[in-house]
């Protein structure tokens, strides 16, 4: 998408000290069924199957060693996005509303109808939709970052922002990359942020209730000499996921029976505990 609604990632790793600060907050949900796996899991470069046959998203643990070699997609990633990176403070007071859609249009210079107005409306629709077994926020700054993080970790936590970067140059290519370092990064409590479509960044961070996903931090090599920092979310508990959705068909197992790995969207940070 044009008009600042492409938003790319690097791999980012901060320490940081919460304190206070804005957010809009959503309700918290009781825990009880939830897709939100799937859903870290259908962000950018984790879609549905694609054109290639040899093109995998989803990987068993086993699959993700040092020395083995796997087939993946990742984006030429542009630090200049606007999209990509939180300001300190929100960039603007206006609500960030369903309801005010019509008015953030005429702001924004947006038509109606058009492919970027459909994407705020989805945006705004998925910060206010409401999803059993999360606490949940949209993020629009990294001070309502902190605040949401410090409502989740407690105060005076630090945590780490993991993000995927590529370290060289390349063009986005369907290539064989080989596992150079596998680093866990697993903590007791961690928590996803999708990056949504807005003309200014947007991310969706939720955390589920009573999951046992493990993170690691995961250093590759591609065939043309790329290098990529990436971020591997492993969901060890699939058991309520959709028993139709593709990963399992893509590992030929049944929901429940094993783990699902993915590397985390490339447009998404993942936040997590710093171990004392």
């Amino acid at each position: 998408m044009g008009n600042g609604f492409v938003s790319c990632s690097f791999l980012l790793v901060l320490l940081i000290t919460l304190a206070h600060g804005n957010v809009l907050r959503l309700p918290s949900m009781d825990a009880g069924e939830s897709d939100s796996g799937m859903m870290m899991g259908m962000g950018m470069g984790v879609e549905e199957e694609g054109k290639d046959p040899d093109y995998k998203a989803y990987f068993f643990m086993k699959d993700v060693q040092v020395g083995k070699t796997i087939p993946v997609n990742f984006p030429h990633l542009k630090e200049s996005d606007p999209a990509r990176n939180l300001p300190r403070k929100t960039p603007t007071s206006l609500p960030l509303s369903l309801k005010a859609l019509p008015s953030l249009l005429r702001f924004f210079s947006i038509p109606p109808a058009s492919p970027q107005a459909l994407a705020m409306e989805k945006t705004l629709t998925d910060c206010q939709i409401e999803r059993p077994g999360e606490h949940r926020a949209c993020i629009t700054s990294v001070d309502s970052l902190i605040d949401f993080v410090g409502g989740i970790f407690g105060p005076d936590v630090p945590f780490e922002i993991l993000r995927t970067s590529v370290a060289t140059k390349t063009s986005p290519v369907l290539q064989n990359y080989t596992v150079v370092e596998v680093k866990e990064k697993t903590s007791t409590k961690s928590l996803p942020c999708h990056n949504l479509p807005y003309p200014y960044a947007v991310f969706y961070c939720h955390i589920l209730v009573d999951t046992t996903n493990r993170m690691f931090k995961v250093t590759l090599r591609g065939e043309n000499g790329a290098v990529v920092e990436a971020v591997l979310v492993c969901h060890m508990d699939t058991s309520k996921w959709n028993p139709n959705f593709f990963a399992f068909r893509q590992l030929g197992v049944e929901r429940g029976t094993t783990e699902a790995c993915h590397f985390a969207p490339a447009y998404d940070m993942v936040v997590v505990l710093v171990p004392n």
